[in-house]
């Protein structure tokens, strides 16, 4: 067998890496491979045959499972090495749950979903989530069709390249991870906040850099101790949701409670419910509400470290999707039940030094649970770890495919006999830490636009999962596949992309609405000016002095902060397509072979049949 160092990568022309080709299938899963895949790899056939890493999965669903040599080899063996070594497919189905649902529930929903109750009312909020629940549903889908297809660890970015354009995918990639570094960054702004509610003599700067440090090293040795702490931290959050939504359900009946009373639908009633704002209170919550789902498309990254992507990656999306709608919307709909929504507490929230004012808490304090704020401040910080400890872990790993692509420095390929790459690891800690030293400079201006840019690159996310999904279904009909093949199958195509990438568009061109807002003002010496109109105003009220006049107010860098990432990533789309003299891949060329799951299976059986003739 050749060493590591007698071995090169290869790309194809399109940049693609070509990791599992070692030669021209010889059954029926190549009878589609269209001209330009086959002159690729006529071309270099037997000098990939000694190159190319080939991975072999444990428990083969095409009939191996009496086979003898079926059990030999799973997933993370080789029998050839490659040039380098490859991430450890350590993640259990289990992992790849938790991941998805820890990088999902967080402060989006302890926190902000009191401001979503506030802003558009019971009914209002209830709508708006149950809205993005369905963007989200189909962008998983997509998603999990493709990681399914392809279980890789770049995911959707590399997708997007692979589908779409080189220049698509590297705007796509770098979106995604300065996203996820703004993120960590104010996870530990956060975590210091959190500590400091118990002590808050004792400087906050100290527990944020023991809180990156402890996700440094939960990231640092082997991605099965990333997953086994996620998947604790996960299960805190989701056993919390779980006992909130019970204890909701019981307090709207009055069977527990200070007072105890049957609440009902008590608070759709009162005056401004069920909707508040109209539309536009809908519209306003919509965008609250994205940004709290954001982090679904962890498990799609994921998949490239998963033990059994076949079986693994399609379960955990099923079960991810339905856990998190049932969570988020099953939750801000008890929330509407049982506190108003022009509870003065509502309007108190601003960020995670607003725990006590929770929505979460303030459910658990009327049902007479003793320490409620205490007790959701543990969360909170769990919740912060956990979300903290998912951006490294992300972060390093399309960092890590950005080198492998070629589109970043050849040093951050290096990976530790763990499978850890650790110089991502260590870059984005730094750059991590860099940004969170910019909210202790000034007045925190340049810390607050990144932070106000994260949503908006979130789905920017969204939208090239589903551009990627829609080119790669395209491409699959057009080479001659069956949909049958597909391990799975995202339903409502077209439908489903399409949708989701209206609604993602409509999110992201109405970040600038919460630019504006509307102010009140005694006007009774200001009638007459053009500026303001009147509201309530008549004759009595006037002579009164309690004539209530409106203006209309714009936050200029509220406005700026939300849409100024748009043209950077533009920008940076041009500049990669213009250096590179990339083009926009004809479906025809597409390459649906390269690192799938049928040529996997196809190499499996390979090896199985060469065992079993050399026995």
């Amino acid at each position: 067998m050749k060493t590591n160092s007698q071995l090169t990568t290869s790309l194809s022309t399109n940049g693609i890496p070509i990791s599992v080709i070692s030669g021209l299938p010889t059954n029926d899963d190549s009878t589609f491979i269209n001209e330009t895949q086959l002159t690729k790899r006529s071309s270099q056939k037997t000098f990939l045959q000694k190159l190319i890493p080939n991975f072999l999965r444990k428990n083969s669903l095409n009939d191996d499972a009496d086979n003898p040599y079926a059990n030999e080899y799973s997933d993370t063996n080789n029998l050839i090495e490659g040039d380098k070594k490859d991430l450890h497919r350590n993640l259990q189905e289990r992992h790849m749950i938790m991941i998805a649902l820890g990088g999902t529930i967080g402060t989006g929903l302890f926190l902000a979903s009191g401001q979503a109750l506030a802003s558009a009312g019971p009914a209002g909020s209830l709508i708006s989530y149950l809205i993005i629940s369905v963007m989200v549903y189909f962008v998983m889908t997509s998603l999990a069709e493709l990681a399914t297809q392809y279980p890789i660890s770049g995911s959707f970015n590399t997708f997007g390249s692979r589908f779409v354009d080189e220049a698509f995918g590297f705007a796509l990639a770098y979106n995604y991870y300065f996203s996820w570094v703004t993120t960590i960054a104010g996870e530990l702004v956060a975590a210091g906040l959190i500590v400091q509610y118990w002590l808050p003599h004792f400087p906050s700067i100290i527990w944020s850099i023991l809180g990156m440090l402890v996700m440094f090293l939960l990231n640092a040795f082997t991605v099965k101790g990333y997953g086994e702490a996620e998947y604790w931290f996960a299960m805190i959050k989701v056993v919390t949701v779980l006992i909130f939504l019970l204890v909701g359900v019981l307090v709207d009946a009055g069977a527990i409670g200070k007072p105890r009373k049957t609440i009902g639908f008590e608070n759709w009633k009162i005056e401004g419910a069920p909707f508040v704002g109209g539309v536009s209170g809908v519209i306003t919550t919509s965008i609250i509400s994205g940004f709290a789902f954001q982090g679904t498309e962890a498990v799609g990254i994921a998949a490239g470290e998963s033990s059994n992507p076949k079986k693994d990656v399609p379960r955990a999306m099923n079960g991810t999707i339905w856990r998190i709608i049932l969570f988020f919307v099953g939750a801000i709909f008890i929330m509407g039940l049982i506190i108003p929504y022009n509870d003065e507490h509502l309007s108190k929230i601003n960020g995670v030094d607003s725990i006590a004012v929770s929505p979460f808490t303030l459910v658990f304090s009327r049902s007479g649970i003793p320490g409620a704020d205490h007790i959701m401040n543990v969360v909170i910080l769990t919740t912060i770890l956990s979300a903290g400890n998912s951006g490294l872990y992300l972060c390093t790993r399309i960092f890590w495919t950005l080198a492998n692509e070629g589109k970043a420095p050849k040093i951050f390929r290096h990976l530790t006999k763990g499978g850890i790459p650790i110089y991502c690891l260590m870059l984005t800690t730094i750059l991590a830490t860099a940004l969170f030293g910019l909210s202790f400079v000034g007045n925190q201006v340049i810390y607050i636009w990144l932070v106000n840019m994260t949503s908006v690159m979130g789905f920017i996310a969204w939208f090239g999962i589903a551009i990627s999904h829609w080119r790669f279904r395209r491409a699959y009909i057009l080479q001659g596949y069956s949909l049958n093949d597909l391990v799975y199958k995202a339903l409502f195509f077209p439908v489903g992309p399409f949708l989701a990438s209206l609604l993602i568009l409509i999110c992201v061109f109405g970040q600038g609405y919460s630019a504006f807002s509307t102010v009140k003002y005694n006007c009774t010496h200001l009638a007459e000016e053009e500026n303001f109109s009147t509201y309530k105003f008549d004759r009595f009220l006037f002579e009164t002095g309690n004539s209530t006049c409106t203006k209309t107010a714009f936050n200029v860098q509220t406005f700026l902060s939300g849409y100024v990432i748009l043209p950077v990533i533009v920008l940076m789309f041009f500049i990669y397509k213009y250096v590179n003299k990339t083009k926009f891949i004809p479906l025809k060329d597409i390459d649906l072979i390269t690192d799938s799951i049928i040529e996997r299976d196809r190499l499996n059986r390979e090896r199985i049949q060469h065992l079993q003739s050399d026995n």
